[in-house]
């Protein structure tokens, strides 16, 4: 989930550490796989599980309802940010101090669910929040290969999000200007201070869909003019090619160039 919102020098994004289990890249957007109670009722509005299968290009509409079921149920445990809203009205919902805390653990620990959560606050998922970005296919050379569908969402007002204490180590709002001025920069994996992060390039701590998504973010002043652009749902896979003796990752489709392979093969 890319979490954005406006700051004093255009768009900011809230990143997050993630171990190498993952499979999303060591610095990331806010991210979790799919979980089987991603399928549990909730009560909903905004645009239906149809028009949702539309919107991500997927023929079946429970499997597009659990794609955005569990994209709002992650950014909730693991960032803290509820996108509920109540009879049509958002919900300036605090989900800090340790009530919010314990309901987070408690839904990453599957003893609850994102609709329980919201039924105890007589709110609805709000959908409507959410804007489809690209789906991507891990490269065929990886042992453990992923397919991510990224969602983006600007911050909802009077919510600030927060890593999970124990389960998501590092987390805080980053701007990309920043991150895409020397991406060869080594000051955020340092800040990170994590055996595989220490010493290591911005460029090598994401996955190239992050890296790509960061430099168009680079380019942009404020959230509205990203979230109101209209996209085609499409999915991308990179490939492994050799320029000079040199692996690299190319990714059909896009300007960006490609860059090193940094995965252990």
């Amino acid at each position: 989930m890319m979490l954005m919102r406006d700051g004093p020098d255009g768009v900011e994004v809230f990143l997050e550490y993630q171990t190498a289990r993952s499979g999303l890249g060591a610095v990331t957007f806010v991210g979790a796989p799919l979980r089987e109670n991603d399928t549990a009722p909730l009560p909903w509005t905004g645009p239906v599980a149809a028009r949702w299968g539309q919107l991500l290009d997927v023929e079946d509409p429970e499997l597009a309802q659990r794609l955005v079921c569990g994209a709002a149920r992650v950014v909730f445990e693991r960032a803290g940010i509820l996108l509920g809203s109540s009879d049509g009205d958002r919900a300036a919902e605090v989900t800090s101090g340790p009530d919010g805390e314990q309901r987070r653990r408690e839904v990453h620990d599957e003893e609850r669910t994102l609709g329980d959560v919201l039924r105890r606050r007589a709110l609805d998922l709000d959908t409507s929040l959410l804007r489809p970005l690209s789906r991507w296919i891990s490269p065929a050379f990886l042992h453990k290969r992923l397919c991510t569908q990224y969602f983006a969402v600007v911050l909802p007002l009077g919510q600030e999000p927060a890593p999970l204490e124990g389960v998501t180590g590092w987390g805080r709002w980053c701007s990309p200007v920043e991150l895409m001025a020397d991406p060869a920069s080594t000051a955020l994996g340092d800040e990170i201070d994590q055996p595989d992060t220490v010493g290591r390039r911005v460029e090598d701590l994401v996955l190239p869909a992050v890296l790509i998504m960061l430099r168009k973010l680079a380019n942009l002043s404020c959230t509205i003019s990203y979230i109101s652009e209209k996209r085609p749902s499409r999915q991308f896979e990179p490939v492994l090619v050799t320029e000079d003796g040199t692996p690299m990752l190319r990714v059909d489709g896009l300007p960006a160039p490609a860059r090193p392979v940094v995965h252990s093969l």
